[in-house]
């Protein structure tokens, strides 16, 4: 059980930083978005 109550704040934290790393992503993909819209009406 040990190993458990270890693992739990490391797995918090990874799901923390994959949250972080989500989020990003999706305004990256919001601002190529834009960007292509910006270029289909030249």
């Amino acid at each position: 059980m040990e190993s458990l109550s270890f693992l739990a704040p490391i797995a918090f934290i990874f799901g923390l930083a994959g949250f972080a790393e989500a989020s990003r992503l999706k305004k990256d993909v919001a601002e190529l978005k834009a960007e292509v819209e910006k270029l289909k009406n030249k």
